[in-house]
């Protein structure tokens, strides 16, 4: 089996959620990376990520804006990328629902038949988030341009038709959006959350390396806050200086800095993250109630849960809101200001962290994730392929 992974750009998780996949799935079957670009900067973006993962093997294809117009030019060039790889038993992974309606109108119009998974992941009306946040008139007006033409990219990929596709989203909230808003769409229905790589194992070593080089004792509670993409619907600063009030010591894993005494505010590339969690005891995942951050599958999640840290989180992602329920893997509060009525127990934040890991491991890993992939990529061969 030859896995065909078709993407139309960079991402902020593009380490974590698709090369970290990649490299696991290289293990089992054979793996190529159809890798889109826009420009030269994009591009060299993705070459220096993808240098950490050399064994990957990756074809580049030119994209063009998000636009109607530029549309017919960027399924051509993905098109002729994706035929020099196609082979009689491949099966391809297509990221993200855009691409996802390029693919399905290549099969259309050019007859392609190879099997897809889509892998849808997030809210398919994100663009209403991006508009409502837009800061200037000349935003605005673009972002209504992007929300019409998704809305066609929509009803093209979720309509009724009997091609081999089958769909993957990261939460069961966008399959349950999708089985109402577009009820003639009959693919198989899945649903993968986003991974944890192999890399995110606790360390005792890295702990006590990190706490050293920031002056943090080994019984203080240290709280990690990470939003290294600065997306709008990031809210954990807003949580910072009530952890500080409580005696709690916080690092910004972040290119903001707020100016707040006793906070520690960096960044760190990919590779050193799970240090930085070993290091941690909470995590923070503060975000707004909307249908963008309830249909989300945070990778930074992923990562706390599998590396057993203690998470504070506001209850707007039903992924994360779930497992913690579920697993007793941290707090859910509301209201940001009612954290000081709250007294986090300290033995149970350090004591049960192996517990909290084993759990994430189960729920997040990329061995488990992965495998299950695999099953879904293996039984579209065997459904789809004559």
């Amino acid at each position: 089996m030859k896995l065909i992974y078709f993407t139309l750009e960079d991402v902020s998780v593009y380490e974590s959620q698709i090369l970290e996949l990649l490299k696991y799935m290289q293990n089992y079957i054979e793996v190529v990376l159809v890798q889109g670009y826009k420009n030269s900067k994009e591009k060299d973006s993705l070459i220096r990520k993808l240098s950490n993962y050399k064994s990957i093997r990756y074809v580049w294809y030119k994209t063009y804006p998000l636009y109607q117009l530029f549309q017919y030019q960027t399924i051509l060039n993905a098109k002729e990328a994706l035929l020099k790889e196609i082979t009689d038993d491949s099966v391809i992974h297509v990221r993200g629902q855009v691409a996802g309606s390029f693919y399905k109108m290549m099969m259309r119009k050019y007859g392609l038949k190879t099997p897809a998974i889509i892998d849808v992941r997030g809210y398919p009306m994100e663009i209403d988030f991006v508009l409502k946040n837009a800061k200037t008139m000349k935003r605005k007006y673009l972002s209504v341009l992007h929300r019409r033409y998704f809305i066609y990219l929509n009803k093209i990929l979720f309509s009724r038709d009997n091609l081999p596709l089958e769909i993957t989203s990261v939460s069961p909230e966008i399959n349950d959006y999708l089985k109402k808003e577009f009820p003639e769409c009959k693919y198989k229905m899945c649903c993968h959350p986003n991974i944890s790589g192999q890399r995110f194992v606790y360390s005792e070593e890295l702990r006590k390396d990190i706490r050293e080089k920031y002056n943090i004792k080994d019984n203080e509670i240290l709280a990690i806050c990470s939003t290294g993409g600065n997306g709008i619907w990031q809210n954990d600063y807003k949580i910072i200086p009530h952890l500080l009030n409580m005696g709690i010591k916080v690092i910004n894993l972040s290119k903001l800095d707020y100016g707040l005494k006793n906070c520690i505010t960096t960044t760190v590339p990919f590779q050193e993250m799970p240090a930085m969690l070993s290091a941690g005891d909470i995590a923070v995942l503060w975000r707004e109630d909307t249908p963008t951050n309830t249909c989300a599958s945070p990778s930074k999640f992923s990562e706390f849960a599998t590396m057993g840290l203690y998470v504070i989180h506001n209850g707007t992602v039903r992924v994360s809101t779930d497992y913690i329920r579920q697993y007793n893997a941290g707090l859910i509060i509301k209201d940001v200001c009612d954290l000081h009525k709250i007294e986090i127990n300290k033995k149970e934040v350090l004591e049960n962290r192996l517990t909290r890991s084993l759990s994430g491991i189960q729920n997040f890993g990329i061995d488990s994730l992965g495998k299950s992939y695999l099953a879904r990529y293996r039984q579209m061969l065997e459904n789809y392929v004559k």
